[in-house]
């Protein structure tokens, strides 16, 4: 009887320390509305070794705002989706070490070299992109979602791998107390 007291005992207080912390639930985060806007390749000046010509074109940058209301966050996956001129770009990126409170931010990008095979060489301008949609997620599970306009992604192919987290792009050391922490990759 001892031994069935003990494992019974040992049993409530994992219940109770699982039950201490709080599982992360839908309304935990509030996404805001994705913010797109066409920014130019950042400008670095280097004091030595050789100087290439370098033109510096057009990015697509995709910012959103969010609010946590848990006490802190280990880990949100965003998920980005970005309809341009008919087709569906993906792109996830994973933030760590999110605090409670507001003033979050993350960011995407797609690079001036994909832009250009997206509109088949025409210009790019902020006209060009259609809808964009920003979805939450905790270990799979939808905390929020959020788009530019309010309307259904449609049933169109996906096109993988443009879109850039900021740790991709050329804008990595900039804004660096602006955006969220990535996990890094292995």
């Amino acid at each position: 009887m001892n031994k069935l007291s003990f494992a019974f005992s040992l049993f409530l207080l994992g219940s109770l320390h699982l039950g201490a912390q709080a599982p992360i639930a839908a309304g935990a985060i509030k996404l805001g509305k994705p913010q797109p806007a066409v920014v130019t390749t950042p400008d670095y000046a280097l004091k030595s070794g050789p100087v290439k010509r370098s033109l510096n074109g057009n990015w697509l940058e995709i910012e959103v705002e969010f609010e946590t209301k848990a006490e802190e966050i280990d880990e949100i996956t965003l998920d980005y989706t970005v309809m341009i001129e008919g087709k569906l770009f993906d792109g996830v990126v994973t933030h760590v070490s999110i605090p409670k409170g507001r003033d979050h931010y993350s960011v995407m990008y797609i690079s001036p070299r994909s832009l250009e095979k997206i509109t088949s060489g025409r210009q790019f301008t902020a006209g060009s992109i259609q809808n964009v949609w920003v979805v939450a997620k905790k270990q799979g599970q939808v905390l929020d979602t959020s788009a530019m306009k309010n309307v259904a992604i449609p049933n169109v192919a996906h096109v993988a791998g443009l879109l850039l987290n900021k740790m991709e792009t050329p804008f990595a050391p900039l804004y660096s107390d602006r955006y969220e922490a990535i996990k890094a990759t292995k």
